[in-house]
């Protein structure tokens, strides 16, 4: 009888590549420099590394801007009127829980500070290109795609008004197995990123990756390598110790990365394990 899937052991996915979106250049630059940078600029210059806590303010002027773009646009902008209201509602959402988390950034912890900027620069990235639209109705499949960029953020502003963290967490190890007639590797290191960096690497530049592959990868070496992860789909792959930068510049340049997919597990779900070769599975920089 097959185990259910919180209970198996899950081998690596092969070796993939996103394709490319295809988003014009100027939507693209407004989208990585007025939204979801991090940093003062869009360029990236290579330097020594200094770890920072991300700042949660350039999340809460974009969302200020998208509310005030929103309540401009005129019922012509859109397919149906009852739309709408319903844009308003979820740009208002955005808006408060950007908000929200400034004000409790200092109290959260590097990994739950990163992934809240994270979930905020997907919903102002979709919200910021609606409010911006001038050639086709808003239509209601776009409504939809804002709706499904807000809804993690409903999760955390009602666990962070509830005085939780912002995100629920399940128990994850890794394995790295050599091959046989193989050298066992040396101890690597398990990287991890949401869904969304390595599917619309576009969407933001390479400092702001890095940061986030800094707050999310796990500690401890392999293998095992045993951590928590919080809870949404999530992208995990093994290499080199140490190698943020190139790993970083990687997932921005959407150069091939062999990763296990990590999907969302049932509340009190066992330890999670997953599985990688050696040689065969490491990402090398």
């Amino acid at each position: 009888m097959a185990q259910p899937a919180s209970l198996r052991t899950i081998r690596k996915a092969p070796e993939h590549r996103v394709a490319p979106v295809d988003l014009p250049e100027p939507a693209m630059r407004f989208v990585v420099c007025a939204v979801v940078a991090l940093s003062t600029g869009c360029a990236w210059v290579p330097g020594p590394w200094k770890a920072t806590r991300p700042s949660v303010q350039p999340q809460v002027q974009a969302a200020q801007q998208a509310r005030q773009k929103t309540a401009q646009l005129p019922a012509s902008a859109y397919e149906r009127p009852s739309d709408i209201p319903r844009h308003q509602a979820l740009v208002a959402e955005l808006d408060a829980t950007a908000r929200l988390v400034e004000q409790r950034a200092k109290d959260l912890s590097a990994r739950d500070l990163a992934l809240s900027t994270y979930y905020l620069a997907e919903a102002n990235a979709n919200a910021q290109v609606i409010a911006t639209k001038s050639l086709q109705p808003i239509s209601a499949n776009t409504i939809a795609s804002l709706r499904d960029a807000v809804a993690p953020l409903q999760g955390m502003q009602k666990r962070l008004k509830s005085g939780q963290a912002p995100f629920g967490y399940r128990p994850v190890v890794v394995t790295v197995k050599a091959r046989p007639g193989q050298p066992e590797p040396p101890p690597l290191r398990v990287y991890l990123l949401p869904s969304g960096v390595l599917e619309r690497p576009e969407n933001f530049d390479i400092p702001t990756i890095r940061q986030w592959l800094t707050d999310l990868t796990f500690q401890q070496l392999t293998s095992p390598s045993r951590s928590t992860v919080a809870q949404g789909e999530m992208r995990v792959w093994v290499g080199p110790d140490a190698a943020y930068d190139a790993m970083a510049r990687r997932v921005f340049h959407r150069r091939p990365i062999a990763f296990t997919p990590l999907h969302i597990a049932p509340d009190g779900a066992p330890e999670q394990e997953l599985q990688f070769d050696a040689p065969d599975d490491i990402v090398r920089p």
